[in-house]
């Protein structure tokens, strides 16, 4: 079990501030799952509250049986009654793999039933029960191999998670979403996109990039399976981390794959004044090729 350090025990008090069921200040026995309080008990406030649960597991259990086991609690819901599980009944854990301190969990169909804030809360409670592990830094969310359209990151982290009610809008901001048209001329599409807190302006615009286009004379490129495991700017070089599975799933063709890579690309130098080189990773390491066009052509900003 992760030891928790101050900062993070007086982030997870503000979880459970509002509810006769709190975080015990000593850790208890068993391990920290994170459910909901009602609406009525959460009296306004969090309603994302940890209850330490028994898993009923051997001390000698490994990382992935325990990660396992309490996906499978959080799934069930808590021994005590006054909370309960963020996922829709009947919903299974159908895997859950291990890579590179990220937890990738695949669960049933009935994940698709949820959305908007109530997506937004079950994916923050996997998140802060699979983080509070020792060994898990991140939390991969798909149904049945897919990951949720309706997901505003594909990839979440505990400092992500939203400590609030998350009615709050964060902002509105205006992008410009580039996908070719009939005759294959990469074309602007001008979208709003809406933030929360806790979401970044270039892990969204990807996320409606990868959505497809919504005005029907432009053509959807990217693969239903391409997916990006995160996005991020730092002193102005956005990195974009792919898979290996995202890169296997490109079209065979080198145009196309040009044409992918483009949309990526001027999507994120069209609406984010502030990116001015793009930097393309693979399992952790600068990605030179994509399929089989370079990246060095997209690497920095176009001047004009």
């Amino acid at each position: 079990m992760k030891r928790f350090c101050a900062g993070f025990l007086a982030l997870a008090a503000l979880l459970t501030a509002c509810s006769a069921h709190t975080e015990p200040e000593e850790q208890a026995k068993g391990h920290l799952i994170y459910f909901l309080a009602s609406e009525e008990d959460a009296r306004g406030g969090d309603r994302i509250q940890g209850s330490y649960e028994d898993l009923g597991l051997p001390e000698n259990a490994g990382l992935a049986e325990e990660a396992e086991a309490a996906v499978e609690r959080l799934l069930l819901g808590p021994a005590d009654g006054a909370l309960r599980s963020p996922l829709p009944p009947g919903v299974e854990l159908l895997s859950l793999e291990l890579r590179d301190r990220i937890a990738y969990v695949d669960l049933s169909g009935g994940m698709n039933s949820l959305s908007g804030v109530d997506l937004t809360l079950a994916d923050y409670c996997l998140t802060l029960t699979l983080t509070a592990l020792e060994g898990v830094g991140a939390v991969a969310v798909t149904v049945q191999g897919r990951r949720l359209g309706q997901q505003p990151k594909q990839i979440f982290y505990e400092r992500d998670v939203l400590l609030s009610n998350m009615d709050d809008v964060l902002q509105t901001v205006e992008v410009l979403l580039y996908f070719p048209d009939s005759g294959g001329a990469l074309t602007g599409e001008k979208r709003t996109l809406t933030l929360y807190e806790g979401q970044t302006l270039a892990e969204t615009l990807v996320t409606a990039l990868l959505e497809g286009p919504q005005g029907r004379d432009l053509v959807r490129v990217i693969p239903e399976e391409f997916t990006v495991n995160y996005v991020r700017v730092d002193s102005g070089v956005c990195y974009v981390s792919l898979s290996a599975a995202s890169l296997a799933s490109l079209p065979e063709d080198a145009q196309t794959q040009q044409v992918i890579l483009l949309t990526l690309a001027e999507s994120l130098y069209a609406s984010i004044e502030a990116i001015n080189e793009l930097q393309f990773l693979a399992d952790g390491e600068a990605l030179e090729l994509f399929g089989q066009v370079p990246v060095e052509g997209v690497s920095v900003r176009p001047q004009g």
